[in-house]
């Protein structure tokens, strides 16, 4: 599929002996010439987590996946989430939400479909900002003209904000993306914030 104008994504392969950061941080200087980036995790303090451009006006996410570091830059967009997941992961159907397998088989072949599913998922909670502290099943995506959408359903036992965000935002939050034919055997998911965050998805 091809990406709008502004967004683009790139992968490289993780020399034996080599840090995947490196790596990721390689591909992201060369998506984003003269940037500088940061990372620090809000909980512990530590040089990890969302990454953060100085010096453009470009969102960045990174993902790893077998021996590759896929990288993601959206010009103009406040949040961006990538995510890499191998085409044969297998036991994801405990953790999707129970139509996301139907969806994904509409717009990718069923081979594909778990993990085109579990790809969108992640891609969305990572933009979000709250990953895997959110159930990875209040995630709903629906196939869209060129894409997708999503929102993330609204949690019975209340809401715990975005970083940077607040709940009542992390409920409203429109989320669009696209799937990308990724290396030899692994699929990749790209989510920004909706242009229209308050049309329906």
């Amino acid at each position: 599929m091809t990406l709008p104008a502004g967004i683009r994504v790139a992968w490289r392969q993780v020399p034996a002996g080599s840090a995947r950061r490196d790596v990721s941080r390689a591909l992201l200087a060369e998506l984003v010439p003269g940037a500088r980036f940061r990372s620090r995790c809000p909980a512990c303090g530590a040089d990890h987590g969302r990454i953060h451009v100085d010096g453009a006006d470009a969102a960045v996410s990174v993902s790893y996946v077998e021996g590759w570091a896929v990288a993601v830059a959206a010009w103009g967009h406040e949040r961006v989430g990538v995510d890499a997941v191998p085409v044969d992961a297998g036991g994801l159907e405990r953790v999707l939400p129970d139509d996301a397998g139907e969806r994904a088989v509409m717009s990718a072949p069923s081979s594909t479909a778990p993990a085109r599913a579990w790809a969108r998922v992640e891609a969305v909670l990572k933009a979000d900002g709250r990953g895997l502290a959110v159930d990875p099943r209040r995630v709903e995506v629906t196939p869209v003209t060129s894409g997708w959408s999503a929102r993330v359903r609204s949690s019975p036992f209340g809401e715990s904000p975005p970083r940077g965000g607040s709940a009542a935002n992390a409920r409203e939050r429109r989320w669009r993306g696209w799937d990308v034919d990724g290396p030899n055997g692994v699929v990749i998911a790209v989510a920004v914030v909706a242009r229209a965050e308050t049309a329906p998805v």
